[in-house]
């Protein structure tokens, strides 16, 4: 016998996806709808309702991962296959250092990028990503005004220009004085 595949649902309006939920839970655990979820109605959600979707919808990782506020719901979309999942957990603004640094050492440079913008990766973390093989994930240091100076100064003297302008840019920059301005000395 063949697996039907699950049947796409996108509710009308919020009261009618909360009714669909709890009408049709065990259906959704079952594999039998893909429930399609707004940004707006993933912060109003339970977190029951929430790793429901996670685990059983498809459709909605994305969007539960750039929106979620619960850290339990952050950790399991952080393990997620696909790294546009992974890349939208550490964009969020309210996912933990712990979960961050955990992102800090995926294979996918752009989940490292998004880690070393994110306002609550951890200070050890920037100092590890400035060393990153990828100009765009130094680029993302850089640009992080939580880099501390120390490793803005690293950064500075990136072979990369478009990383050591953005180190310049950051306003944690260690400050060069006249003379070395003048006299084009780091």
């Amino acid at each position: 016998m063949d697996n039907p595949q699950p049947s796409t649902i996108v509710p009308e309006d919020w009261d009618d996806f909360v009714k669909f939920i709890s009408q049709h839970r065990d259906d959704i655990a079952g594999g039998g709808y893909d429930l399609r979820i707004e940004r707006d109605w993933a912060s109003s959600l339970t977190d029951e309702d929430l790793l429901l979707l996670v685990q059983h919808c498809p459709s909605s990782r994305l969007t539960i991962a750039s929106a979620a506020r619960s850290l339990d719901v952050l950790q399991v979309l952080s393990l997620d296959e696909s790294a546009a999942v992974r890349e939208a957990v550490a964009d969020n603004v309210r996912v933990s250092s712990d979960i961050l640094s955990a992102l800090s050492i995926d294979l996918v440079s752009a989940v490292r990028m998004a880690v070393a913008e994110n306002q609550n990766v951890a200070v050890q973390d920037l100092d590890s990503l400035s060393k990153d093989a990828v100009n765009f994930v130094r680029w993302g240091v850089a640009h992080n005004e939580k880099t501390p100076s120390e490793v803005l100064e690293f950064l500075l003297k990136d072979p990369d220009s478009y990383v050591s302008d953005e180190a310049k840019r950051n306003p944690n920059a260690p400050k060069r004085g006249f003379w070395s301005r003048m006299l084009g000395k780091s």
